[in-house]
């Protein structure tokens, strides 16, 4: 690794780098391809320090836990290769929204070194993101509102989530000024109205979990935690209620929920819910049948044709099979086996673990940022469980660079420099 002495080269990485942080969720939303753009100009400044490391840059220090996190992160790209070779099969295709995990890493150890001033523009970059978000919507068809750059789940999941980290991220790296605080509010009620637009009753599922994971960091070793769950169940049930009551698109969403649930009783599978009840069974025969190594990153496509033959789901069913499983785990265990199984597990629970841990510092502010990372975490898993969001490249390039980047803002090597810097997010330092 050569060093390099040009005396502005590190501001312009760190320029670059917060330019990049700032505008890669809102490029998500407003351009074609532009998250996985942001992801490679941030990769390539990452190979451009490799290559020639600006000084004052420390080295990268390798532990053990920095391991653990780089396989988890390989692991899809692994397992998928393993099927692969069983199968005699390598479509190029099923490693291309795994490969963001791999090219994670290095963004990771870039951030991780870069002086946490770097960090603070994400306060600014999910609420504007979620707000412009909503700013695009127009209306696709039964009542329904998204944009044309993602669909209606995605679309809707990433605002979602995108709403929770602005609320949460509130005197994150220190006590807001007022338009800062009104900026983040306003992020949050975008991010909700457009989740709500979307109709991704999915995605909604996850809200329960947001607030307990804020509640249970916060309030967990105090005498009001029990209590703080009792209200919290009351102000989700009294919500539900008043948009069932006064929102048009909510009422109808559940009410097509509660008919497709009668529909299934009475025999007819064919509804939304009902497909998805068939293809989870498919999986799980196929699952049984090839649990080592699946059958094949894009097998179960191509076994809808025998699943109706021998009466396992309908054509129409296996129509929209043949595009998805319709959940994150079902998907990677039926593709790879037990080896996908595990895959899919690290890429959740790994940097969950790391997250966890760092809710665990002596600093109010790497405390607030695990907690987001635990909330971006939680949400993805969740959202997972009824639609395939890790399959399309553009959600695992927002996956796994977010964590990438609320990874390296916990565990920053410069949480323990206690320079001139008055920089808040610079006070306290991580538990190794």
């Amino acid at each position: 690794m050569m060093r390099f002495t040009w005396p502005g080269y590190l501001s312009f990485v760190e320029k670059v780098a917060a330019l990049l942080l700032l505008i890669y969720p809102t490029l998500m939303f407003a351009v074609k391809g532009g998250m996985n753009g942001a992801f490679l100009f941030m990769l390539l400044l990452a190979f451009a320090v490799w290559i020639a490391r600006p000084v004052g840059m420390a080295a990268v220090v390798w532990k053990r836990k920095w391991a653990i996190y780089a396989v988890a992160m390989a692991a899809m790209s692994a397992a998928i290769l393993i099927s692969q070779s069983y199968h005699q099969n390598y479509a190029s295709h099923p490693h291309d929204a795994a490969s963001r995990f791999l090219l994670a890493i290095p963004v990771f150890f870039l951030l991780q070194r870069l002086r946490l001033n770097v960090f603070s523009v994400l306060e600014f970059s999910f609420p504007m993101a979620a707000i412009i978000g909503l700013l695009l919507v127009k209306h696709i068809g039964l009542g329904r509102f998204g944009i044309s750059t993602l669909d209606l789940i995605h679309f809707g999941d990433f605002e979602l989530i995108l709403g929770i980290l602005s609320l949460f991220s509130i005197n994150w790296l220190g006590r807001d000024k007022l338009p800062i605080r009104i900026l983040k509010i306003l992020g949050f009620t975008a991010g909700l109205a457009a989740s709500l637009a979307s109709g991704s009753r999915g995605g909604w599922l996850a809200i329960p979990v947001f607030i307990f994971i804020f509640i249970f960091i916060h309030f967990r070793k105090t005498r009001i935690f029990s209590r703080m769950i009792v209200f919290t169940l009351l102000t989700v049930i009294l919500s539900v209620t008043l948009l069932y009551s006064f929102n048009g698109l909510f009422h109808q969403r559940v009410n097509e929920f509660t008919s497709d649930v009668t529909m299934l009783k009475q025999g007819n599978p064919d509804t939304s819910m009902g497909i998805r009840w068939q293809l989870y069974k498919a999986a799980t025969h196929l699952i049984a049948h090839h649990p080592l190594f699946g059958v094949g990153p894009e097998g179960f496509a191509l076994e809808m044709n025998l699943m109706v033959t021998e009466g396992n789901i309908t054509p129409k069913a296996a129509v929209l099979g043949r595009a998805e499983v319709h959940n994150d785990i079902l998907s990677k265990t039926v593709g790879m086996g037990v080896i996908g199984l595990l895959a899919i597990l690290a890429v959740y629970i790994v940097p969950f673990r790391l997250f966890l841990q760092a809710t665990h510092s002596v600093s109010e502010q790497i405390k607030r940022t695990g907690i987001l990372g635990l909330t971006f975490v939680s949400g993805f898993f969740i959202f997972g469980l009824s639609a395939e969001i890790l399959n399309l490249t553009v959600a695992a390039a927002f996956y796994s660079f977010t964590v990438a980047v609320l990874l390296a803002a916990c565990y920053n090597i410069h949480h323990g420099d206690q320079t001139s810097s008055i920089h808040p997010f610079k006070k306290g330092c991580t538990d190794d």
